[in-house]
């Protein structure tokens, strides 16, 4: 009876400890993509803007695109 529950015991912890992780992990993950995406420069920004405005006016259309909201 001991060893099934000393199972038992250790297989529980075992997932709470992989949840722990991963929670961890995928935190993690998401404060470093966060932080990625902030580090765009303004000239990143400037030429990424005039590339689609390019790309628009190359396809044939008249009218701007929209600004961001």
């Amino acid at each position: 009876m001991n060893d099934q529950v000393a199972s038992n015991w250790a297989d529980g912890s075992l997932w709470v400890i992989v949840v722990f992780v991963g929670a961890f992990v995928l935190l993690g993950v998401m404060i470093w993509a966060r932080q990625k995406n902030k580090a765009i420069t303004p000239e990143q920004e400037r030429r990424s803007e005039q590339a689609t405005r390019d790309l628009y006016n190359k396809d044939g259309h008249t009218e701007e695109p929209r600004d961001r909201i």
